[in-house]
C-alpha cells in the first residue's frame, strides 16, 4: 500500500521513523525531503512481525531505505484511515 504524504508526515510524528532509522543528517528540511523524494510503500508483514516499509526513489523506483515498523495501540488503523485531503 503506498502511502500519501499525511501518513508519511504520521509516521515521523509518531516518531515510527526518524533521522536515525533513515541514516539522516537532521537539517531543515530532512523530512520534506524524504516525503516529496521517495513513494512509501507498506509491504506487510516480516516473520518477526514489524510491517515493513520501503522507500522508493520516485525517479528509478529502487527501494533505498527499507524500515521494520512495530505499531502501538490502534496507530495502524489511524495510519489507514488518514485521507490525502
Amino acid at each position: 500500500m503506498k502511502l500519501n504524504n499525511k501518513q508519511k508526515q504520521f509516521l515521523f510524528d509518531k516518531h515510527y521513523i526518524t533521522a536515525k532509522v533513515l541514516d539522516a543528517l537532521v537539517e531543515d528540511g530532512w523530512q520534506n525531503y524524504f516525503i516529496k523524494s521517495f513513494d512509501w510503500e507498506l509491504a506487510g508483514k516480516d516473520i518477526y512481525g514489524f510491517e515493513r516499509l520501503y522507500l522508493k526513489d520516485k525517479k528509478s523506483k529502487d527501494i533505498e531505505y527499507i524500515a521494520g515498523l512495530l505499531f502501538q495501540g490502534d496507530d495502524y488503523n489511524k495510519l489507514l484511515e488518514i485521507k490525502s485531503k
